[in-house]
């Protein structure tokens, strides 16, 4: 990150705006694919999931699709402080790092996934309190 005109760079300190970026959630209705807050789609794949949907990260470029025969796996994660450390796109194995807790007590503990597959959507629960991340992944078919 370049401080304006000094030429300084800050590894490190903060990541780039660009970084923050949320990403960009679909579904398919027909042969169309409809924009949708990213919200309307945690409730549709925690439903029956009658269609099938999309999630883009423009950050990193990778787009994740779900059907609606794919088994999603979904973690929630709470406590005090919630720290994720994946992102929409990623490929997980099992016992891979997903983030990290702080709890009250302020105990630091490490979060890993229970299964192998791609990362679809990282949601925080923007009213909740401990905070609250759902981390849902996309089940690799092997």
């Amino acid at each position: 990150m370049s401080l304006s005109g000094s030429g300084i760079t800050r590894k490190g300190f903060l990541d780039s705006p660009e970084t923050y970026n949320q990403p960009k959630c679909y579904v398919r209705i027909g042969d169309d694919l409809k924009n949708i807050q990213c919200y309307e789609l945690v409730e549709i794949l925690l439903s029956t999931r009658g269609f099938e949907s999309l999630v883009c990260n423009e950050v990193t470029s990778k787009c994740v699709e779900v059907r609606s025969t794919d088994k999603l796996v979904i973690t929630e994660v709470s406590g005090n402080e919630v720290f994720i450390s994946v992102k929409e796109g990623d490929y997980v194995k099992q016992g891979d790092r997903l983030g990290y807790i702080v709890t009250n007590k302020g105990e630091v503990r490490g979060l890993r996934s229970d299964v192998e597959g791609v990362v679809v959507l990282v949601h925080e629960v923007p009213t909740s309190r401990p905070s609250k991340v759902l981390v849902f992944i996309k089940e690799s078919g092997g």
